[in-house]
This record gives structure tokens, sequence and C-alpha cells, in this order.
């Protein structure tokens, strides 16, 4: 099984127009972090982290939500500009789950926490925040400003509320998707959101491109949460059954601890400290309980749950070419070869 969306050459090949774009969106990014004021240090970090973008998933949907608005092509720069600002606000918060998670790696390189330290790294996210909110001010975009700084409160949020139910077996199915509504899907509504005002779509279609950022974004990190059972270190540099001995239990592990059949066993597992002897064979047993309980099998029927309301959303929107990216980043997140 495959859980990482590979890349977005279908997608990018499928809409006339989104590899200049998401060109934009990476030349601003490069202009809003890696000033000529910058030097030393700062320079030196701000750098690495430029360098180490993924697969820019968030300023694509912006720029997908604003294929259904009027105002697209005049104002594609400046949607370019609102992309690299939500790209921004997610690298920012990568810097942070590595410090936390104490991640040597992010997409097979070493994290900026592991290559400069906690505390720069720390410092680092900080930075990126302010660059943020620094180049929405600039750029009039007090709106727009607004709703990201919403935005991050929330994301913060689903981190404390994470924190929060550590190594707590009782966490309800209901408070980890309340946590992860926060901590991730949040932002993919605001991109979605963000393209979709900035184009000018009528109050209609940004309520349904905001439901299908929505869905979108408990696909994605539902099957981020898979990782902890299935994942490539060299790619992901998140080895499996770490979110487990970290005490994070996910949809796998909260659904199968509320299953009559093993749920013990687990929960035992579960109150096991990390260092005991034999820990490893104890993640083994665990991650065997789970596919037992059926976890994950609940978390992909979860996935395919949200495509189908994702696609009946964008049923009811004009075909054009972002109702077609839209499609294929749906059926990617649902690849499972």
């Amino acid at each position: 099984m495959h859980i990482e969306v590979n890349n977005m050459n279908n997608i990018l090949q499928s809409v006339e127009g989104l590899n200049p774009e998401l060109d934009f969106v990476d030349s601003y990014i490069n202009e809003f972090l890696c000033t000529e004021e910058e030097t030393g240090a700062v320079a030196r970090v701000l750098s690495e982290v430029s360098n180490t973008r993924g697969k820019m998933i968030r300023p694509l949907l912006l720029l997908l939500a604003a294929r259904f608005g009027p105002q697209y092509e005049p104002l594609r720069r400046q949607l370019c500009k609102l992309g690299a600002v939500i790209e921004i606000v997610h690298m920012a918060s990568l810097i942070h789950d590595d410090i936390i998670d104490d991640s040597p790696l992010r997409r097979g390189r070493p994290t900026v926490q592991q290559k400069f330290g906690k505390d720069m790294a720390v410092f680092a996210g900080d930075f990126l925040i302010s660059r943020v909110m620094y180049h929405l001010a600039k750029e009039g975009m007090s709106r727009e400003a607004l709703t990201i700084g919403q935005t991050i409160e929330k994301m913060c949020r689903g981190e404390l509320g994470q924190m929060a139910c550590r190594f707590d077996p009782d966490t309800a199915i209901e408070i980890y998707l309340s946590n992860i509504y926060n901590k991730t899907v949040i932002l993919f509504i605001e991109a979605m959101q963000l393209g979709a005002v900035a184009s000018g779509c009528d109050e209609a279609t940004v309520r349904r491109l905001a439901a299908i950022g929505e869905h979108l974004g408990y696909m994605f990190q539902i099957r981020d949460d898979l990782l902890d059972f299935i994942s490539d270190p060299a790619k992901e540099g998140k080895t499996v059954h770490k979110d487990f001995a970290d005490g994070i239990y996910t949809l796998p592990v909260l659904y199968a601890l509320d299953q009559p059949a093993y749920a013990k066993r687990l929960r035992e597992i579960a109150g096991i400290e990390s260092g005991s002897p034999h820990y490893g064979e104890l993640l083994e047993e665990m991650q065997e309980l789970v596919a037992q309980n059926g976890g994950i099998d609940y978390a992909w029927q979860e996935i395919k749950n949200h495509a189908e309301k994702a696609r009946l959303k964008l049923a009811a929107l004009p075909g054009n070419g972002g109702r077609e990216g839209l499609n294929r980043l749906i059926c990617q997140l649902l690849d499972q070869e």
C-alpha cells in the first residue's frame, strides 16, 4: 500500500497554466523569505527552509479554486502571492512539528531542527509567521490577514489539543477529529476559500469549494496518520509506530481501542514505556492488533467516504481546469497501490 501522494505531475499536466503559476508561487516564497538584508545565521536558515519545500498542495488548492471565479485571469499574480503566503504558513508549521517530534528527516532531507538545533528551529518557524503577516500588511490584504491569523490560531489550538490527548487511550474519535480539523484541515479550507473569494466566486461556490477543501484535508491527514503503520523513513523522515510510541493515538488505533476483542491488550501496550525491553516487538504486536480489529481498514474507509462527499460537491461545479485538477487530486489520495 502506498501512502504518499507521489507528485503533482498528472494534475499539472491536466490543467493549463498551473505549472507557471506554481513557479510564480515558488519565486514569491523566495522573495518573501530570502531578502538581501538577511545575512549570517538568519540567511543560512532561511535558505535551508526555502530549499526544502514540499508538494505545494495548499497553493495548488488555492489556484484550482480560483479557476471558478470571474476575476481569475486579471488577478493571477495576486493569487500566486496568496499561494506563497499559505505555503509559508504550512512550512512554519512543519518546522515546529519536527521540533516536537524530534524528527531528523523530512522528505529525505535533514530537518531545520536537526541541522541547526531546536532553538534556531523555533525562531525560524516564528520568523516565517512574522514574514507572512508583514507581507499581507504590505500588500494591503487586511481581509486575508484577518482570516489567516484566525487560521493560525486554530492550527495552534489543534496542536495543543493533540498534546493534551497524548498517552490517553480513552481519547474519543470525535476529539481526534476536532484536533485534526484545527491542526490540518482548516488550512485546506482556508486555501480554497482564499482562492475562491479573491477570484470573485459567488457565496454558494465559495461554500462548496470550502467543503471540498474540508474533505480533502481529512483525507490528507488520515493518510498521513497511516504512515505510522506503513512508512518509508528515507522519504518521509518518519519511522513506523513513532506516533504510537510518542503517545499520539490516531484514527486506526482509536478505532481498534473501541473494539472489545483485543482492546485490553492494546491498552496494556500503550501503558508500557518506550524504553522498555523488547519494546519494538510490542509495537509489532500493536500493529497486528490494530489491523485485526479493523483499524487500518476503517481509516481507509473514512478516506473513501470523504472522497465520495468531495466528488458530490465537485459535480455541482462548472467543468473547467479547476474541477479536473481537484478530481485528479482526489484520485491520487485514494491510490493505495
